[in-house]
C-alpha cells in the first residue's frame, strides 16, 4: 500500500501517551502519510518525527487552542470539515472526539479507529449536565457524522461496548501494544527502599487524588507518582504534607524503565478505556493494582498479574494493597501475559484489516 495516497487524521497534537503510541504506529505502517488535526503545538511534539506533513484546521490560531482544545469544543465539527481530503486514496481517523466526522470522497476509503467516544457528551456527569439541551442536539448531529466512516476500528472490548451502545455499530478490535524490547525484568529487583507506582497523564478523570489520600493515610507506604498534566498544580498542594509521596515531572526513558522495574506494583485507580501502562509494568515483572473496571480487566490477570478495587476511594485501594501485600507475584507470569500486546501484533493486524477493505473498495 505504499504507492496509495494516505491521510491520517488525529484529534491535536500537544500531548505524549498511550493514543500518540498509536499514532507512531500507523505512521510506521504507512510513511507516505500526511498528518491532519485540530491543532499542533510543535513545543510538546517532540515524539513525532519531523519529516511528516502536518495540516491544521483554523482553530490552530486562536488563543489557548493548543493548550486548551477542548474550549472550542462547539467548532470541533465544522473545522473538520474544512479539510480537502479529496486528492486521497485512504484516510485513517485516529480518536477519541471527532474524527468519525471527517468529510470524505466517495472513492476514498474511510476507516475510523476509536480510543474512546467523545466522554464529555455521552458520560461525564457534573457540569456538563447543566447542558443537557445542547447535548440533545449534538448527540442527534453526531448519529449522522457516525455514518460516514466506511469501516471502524477500536482500541478495547470496553470501547467497542460503548460505541454498540452510543451508535449502535460492532468495530473491530485491535489492540494496542508496546514495544517489549523496552521492556524488560530485573535479574534482581534493586535492595533501595520499597514503593508503589503510578505513571501516566495528570488529569481528572485519571482519579490520582485517590491513591494520594490512601497513602496519605499509611505513610509507611511510599508512592511515586511519574507523569505531568494540567492536574499537577492541584496533585501536588493535595500531597504538600506527605512526606512519603514523591513526583518526577518527566522521566527519561531509562528512569522509567528502572522505576517500573523496581516498584512493588504499579496502581492504576482510574477506569480505563484500554490503557498500556499496565501492560508496560508487567513487562518488567511488575505486578498491578487495579480499579477492577474497563480496560484494566483487559490487560491483566486477576489474583495472577493484578489485585482489583472495586470502588474508587481511598479506603478501597488501602484493601487492595493490604491484600496485594499478602500475595505473591511471578514476574515470568507476568511478562507472559504482555506477549499479547505487541505494537508489531498492532501493525500487522491493522494493516491486514486495511488491506482487506482497500480491496473490496
Amino acid at each position: 500500500m505504499n504507492k496509495l495516497k494516505i491521510a491520517i487524521f488525529y484529534d491535536w497534537l500537544n500531548n505524549w501517551g498511550g493514543a500518540e503510541r498509536v499514532l507512531l504506529n500507523l505512521l510506521t505502517l504507512y510513511p507516505q502519510a500526511e498528518i491532519y488535526t485540530l491543532v499542533h503545538d510543535p513545543k510538546k511534539t517532540s515524539w513525532l518525527p519531523s519529516h511528516f506533513k502536518i495540516h491544521t484546521s483554523f482553530l490552530n490560531k486562536l488563543p489557548f487552542s493548543k493548550t486548551n482544545p477542548i474550549f472550542y469544543t462547539p467548532l470541533y465539527n465544522f473545522a473538520i470539515e474544512q479539510f480537502d481530503f479529496s486528492s486521497y486514496d485512504i484516510v485513517i481517523s485516529t480518536t477519541t472526539t471527532v474524527g468519525h466526522g471527517l468529510l470524505t470522497s466517495p472513492q476514498t476509503l474511510f476507516v475510523c479507529y476509536f480510543h474512546n467516544i467523545n466522554r464529555y457528551v455521552y458520560y461525564t456527569p457534573g457540569v456538563y449536565q447543566l447542558l443537557i439541551p445542547l447535548l440533545a442536539l449534538y448527540k442527534k448531529i453526531d448519529q449522522v457524522l457516525i455514518r460516514r466512516p466506511d469501516a471502524y476500528f477500536c482500541n478495547s472490548q470496553t470501547v467497542a461496548k460503548r460505541l454498540q451502545k452510543a451508535y449502535g455499530i460492532n468495530p473491530i478490535i485491535i489492540n494496542p501494544g508496546i514495544n517489549l524490547s523496552h521492556f524488560t525484568t530485573p535479574l534482581v529487583k534493586s535492595n533501595s527502599e520499597s514503593y508503589f507506582l503510578i505513571v501516566g497523564r495528570q488529569v481528572p478523570h485519571k482519579k490520582i487524588d485517590i491513591a494520594i489520600k490512601c497513602f496519605e493515610n499509611n505513610p509507611s507506604l511510599k508512592l511515586i507518582i511519574a507523569g505531568s498534566g494540567r492536574d499537577h498544580s492541584r496533585l501536588t498542594k493535595l500531597a504538600l504534607r506527605c512526606r512519603n509521596i514523591q513526583f518526577i515531572d518527566q522521566p527519561s526513558d531509562q528512569e522509567l524503565l528502572n522505576l517500573y522495574q523496581n516498584a512493588s506494583a504499579l496502581i492504576c485507580p482510574q477506569y480505563e478505556d484500554y490503557g498500556l501502562t499496565p501492560i508496560e509494568a508487567q513487562a518488567c515483572g511488575t505486578p498491578v493494582i487495579a480499579y477492577g473496571r474497563g480496560g484494566n480487566l483487559e490487560t491483566t490477570i486477576k489474583n495472577k498479574t493484578a489485585v482489583y478495587f472495586y470502588h474508587q476511594t481511598p479506603v478501597s485501594l488501602q484493601i487492595a494493597i493490604k491484600k496485594f501485600q499478602q500475595k505473591r507475584f511471578d514476574p515470568f507470569v507476568c511478562q507472559q501475559n504482555t506477549l499479547r500486546f505487541t505494537d508489531n501484533t498492532f501493525m500487522l493486524n491493522f494493516s491486514d484489516q486495511l488491506q482487506k477493505l482497500w480491496t473490496k473498495k
